[in-house]
């Protein structure tokens, strides 16, 4: 390891074996990390049968998963349940996708390729998001059911998932478990906070709620963009040469986050407005919303995505676009069609 005087950012900075950054903390990550390699490349060494089965189980730490199972807790099972998942959720994304910023480390194949990279990465790896995502989600949803076997079976599938990554070889054992320490976190804040928040926020008139909700989703833009600002100028180590073409200080996930947020805020603030809505009904009508919603999701997502032009501008209209058809859009088109009738506003909150 070297020391140059100064980086881009006017800040001391190291140059060792994963490149250059901050020097705070360096031997000691260094160090750690160098020590897991050897856990890593033996748990690689399992049988190939392992494979799909420990890859299924990964899906369970992602946020996409949660974001795809919300819009069917939402419109078809409990919207309360639905919009508390989705904000703890949420903010465990965001708080990973700025934590990796601001720490701007490796993963285990960028660095050492002896270890296979089974899963393609290409955000920083710490904290990891899938234990993140996955214990505060879980975790979550295990708290709604307030059952002991739902507190079990939520760890043992926290654990597999967490397991999944350091086998994949995406992941430090030290990221996973930062990851489930920061999950636990925003865990216990969700918790603390939801029911004052929630009766704060119902005081505010519309207008108020709107602004507010814009100004939340940028203040999460410039959090992650003040995080990785000590890295000006950086650029990935000739030394990650195993992670292919990465760009790992990409802002498009948070634009993702910021986008929804601000339509998940806005859509139910307009929602309980409008009078909410009952989630309940037959089957069939259930069936129904969540096939009719999907379409029009997907729709929305695949224009955004892929007709219209590329950018954070639009990236971020799309998904604002998409959490409202979500929150306000899809229910009252139910309601319109006789798939679902209106309630009053305080299941919103129950």
């Amino acid at each position: 390891m070297c020391l140059s005087g100064s980086g881009a950012s006017g800040r001391v900075v190291w140059c060792g074996g994963w490149g250059c950054g901050p020097i705070d903390g360096v031997d000691l990550l260094d160090d750690l990390h160098m020590a897991e390699l050897g856990p890593i490349i033996w748990l690689q060494g399992l049988p190939d049968a392992v494979r799909p089965v420990l890859a299924s189980v990964s899906v369970f730490g992602t946020d996409t998963f949660f974001l795809l199972c919300l819009p069917v807790l939402y419109w078809c099972v409990s919207p309360a349940l639905g919009l508390r998942l989705g904000f703890v959720v949420l903010l465990a994304a965001a708080t990973n996708v700025i934590g990796k910023l601001a720490l701007h480390q490796p993963r285990p194949y960028w660095i050492d390729a002896r270890v296979q990279p089974l899963s393609a990465e290409g955000a920083f790896g710490l904290p990891s998001g899938h234990a993140q995502n996955g214990t505060a989600g879980l975790g979550r949803l295990a708290a709604a059911v307030g059952r002991p076997w739902a507190w079990w079976a939520a760890g043992a599938l926290i654990a597999l998932v967490c397991l999944s990554r350091v086998y994949l070889g995406v992941h430090f054992i030290s990221d996973v478990v930062a990851g489930v320490l920061l999950g636990l976190v925003v865990l216990l804040v969700a918790n603390r906070l939801e029911r004052p928040a929630t009766r704060w926020w119902r005081g505010l008139p519309l207008w108020a709620q709107l602004v507010a909700s814009a100004g939340l989703s940028a203040a999460l833009i410039g959090a992650a963009a003040l995080a990785g600002s000590p890295y000006a100028g950086w650029v990935v180590p000739s030394s990650w040469s195993s992670a292919g073409t990465i760009d790992p200080e990409s802002l498009e996930p948070i634009v993702i986050m910021a986008g929804v947020l601000l339509g998940t805020l806005a859509g139910t603030s307009i929602m309980y407005r409008l009078g909410w809505f009952d989630a309940g009904g037959p089957l069939r009508l259930r069936a129904a919303r969540w096939a009719l919603g999907t379409v029009v999701a997907v729709a929305i997502w695949y224009a955004g995505r892929e007709l219209l032009p590329g950018g954070a501008v639009t990236t971020y209209a799309g998904y604002v676009l998409l959490a409202l058809w979500v929150q306000v859009g899809a229910p009252v088109l139910f309601i319109r069609l006789g798939l679902m009738s209106r309630a009053a506003r305080e299941q919103a909150v129950r």
